[in-house]
């Protein structure tokens, strides 16, 4: 409880999002992810899309994260190849 209380100090936090997962998956998120902005990134997705626990783990240890819109042209403003006939949708 004193780990919970900690890796989410903020109440409306709590209440708003870490309260819809199950007790376990908190504690996996806890134990897994140590930055406070990762385990909340989790926490929502796991919400939005409804993730079992198992889904969740197997998210976090794939990097999910981390892959998840961080190509190099998102992040450079006005790269040329995000205007790439092959990137359009």
């Amino acid at each position: 409880m004193r780990a919970f209380a900690e890796a989410f100090p903020n109440e409306e936090i709590v209440q708003q999002l870490v309260a819809h997962l199950p007790w376990g998956d908190n504690v996996k998120l806890i134990e897994m992810l140590k930055d406070s902005e990762e385990r909340l990134w989790y926490a929502r997705q796991a919400v939005e899309h409804r993730w079992s626990r198992n889904i969740l783990v197997h998210q976090i240890e794939g990097g999910l994260h981390r892959r998840q819109g961080n190509t190099p042209c998102q992040q450079i403003p006005n790269c040329p190849c995000s205007r790439s006939p092959m990137l359009a949708a």
